[in-house]
């Protein structure tokens, strides 16, 4: 969005102004969706839980394998 600059009639204040954009981290849109009741299926830290608990059962029935 370009801002339309203030003109004094010599000079144009502001001409080459960009208002700084918002980018947020995982955290903070974490707690904005939190805060606004939003619910998501799968948020990153749903993938990485899931993905650890399979990584531990793989090991886990590898283990029971072998010792058999």
């Amino acid at each position: 969005m370009k801002v339309t600059p203030y003109d004094t009639g010599k000079i144009k204040i502001g001409i080459y102004y960009e208002p700084k954009h918002n980018y947020y981290n995982h955290d903070q849109d974490w707690v904005q969706k939190a805060l606004l009741g939003v619910e998501s299926s799968w948020t990153t830290d749903t993938v990485i839980i899931a993905t650890m608990w399979g990584t531990c059962l793989y090991a886990i029935l590898g283990l029971l394998a072998r010792r058999n």
